[in-house]
């Protein structure tokens, strides 16, 4: 009968998990994916069968991290797999297009926050990766060092080097242009 109970464990969070970050794991799958978002669904598909046969008692205290790890890893196995990953190539993570600001804001903050993301890929790809785990998928940043390989420190690291060039960018931008956004 502990099977049957495993398995009604298992199928409870994976049903919850997808409720929670199906879309948000496409979403970054087809970042790290060059856009395509096919092969990101294939990859998300993939991570919740990972998931459903994972042991529940040992990912439900951190799923989510869990979800984000084992999904950037089958990304860059397909990547790898299809030899488009040079691993020397800080250009590989590109910016997720489809984030827009929430339509109820201004238009100058609208064009404000489309040009941000837009200077972010000047930024280095693991700059860039932090900063799309954490603002446009909600991940702490103990969740963007277990998805990433990463140290917790490092994380912040990154976040805080990457916001003072973005800043640097956009003041820069800003006095040259002065009615810009």
């Amino acid at each position: 009968m502990s099977g049957q109970h495993e398995n009604n464990d298992a199928s409870m969070l994976v049903k919850e998990a997808l409720d929670l970050y199906e879309s948000s794991l496409i979403a970054y799958a087809a970042s790290l994916l060059n856009g395509d978002i096919d092969r990101a669904r294939d990859v998300v598909q993939d991570t919740f069968l990972k998931l459903w046969l994972a042991d529940p008692e040992k990912v439900r205290e951190n799923v989510k991290a869990w979800l984000y790890t084992v999904c950037r890893n089958r990304a860059f196995d397909v990547l790898r797999k299809e030899q488009r990953l040079d691993l020397g190539n800080d250009e590989i993570i590109t910016e997720h297009r489809d984030w827009r600001p929430d339509p109820s804001q201004s238009s100058d903050t609208h064009e404000l926050c489309d040009r941000i993301w837009q200077l972010v890929e000047h930024l280095s790809a693991n700059q860039q990766e932090v900063l799309r785990l954490k603002y446009i998928h909600d991940c702490s940043y103990k969740d963007i060092a277990a998805a990433t390989g990463l140290s917790v420190g490092n994380v912040g690291f990154l976040m805080h080097v990457a916001i003072r060039k973005l800043r640097d960018l956009l003041s820069k931008e800003l006095s040259e242009h002065p009615h810009a956004p």
